[in-house]
């Protein structure tokens, strides 16, 4: 799967998480967009959420992967900081699975 695919699944479930959430906590839409932490209007659990409809929509193109898991958590910076970082996680967990 290529890196702009991944982007796309990744920007997908974003707007999906916001079609449930009111305007004032809607996260931002871009290619850069900052995910959990700081700049973010996304909690824990609603870091859980969006990871649940990532996986999802992986599994549904044909790639069983998980994303939350201890190596995702034990990284200095986390892999849930921004799009670019989640995507760039999501690619390497691929390439391991091949």
């Amino acid at each position: 799967m290529e890196v702009s695919e991944i982007q796309g699944i990744v920007l997908q479930a974003m707007g999906n998480i916001n079609s449930t959430r009111r305007p004032k906590e809607r996260l931002d839409m871009s290619a850069t967009a900052p995910i959990f932490g700081p700049g973010s209007r996304l909690d824990s659990l609603g870091l859980v959420a969006l990871l649940i409809e990532i996986e999802e929509a992986l599994q549904d193109a044909g790639h069983d992967v998980t994303l939350s898991d201890a190596r995702a958590m034990s990284q200095s910076q986390s892999p849930f900081r921004d799009v670019p970082s989640l995507v760039t996680f999501i690619a390497s967990l691929m390439a391991e699975a091949r």
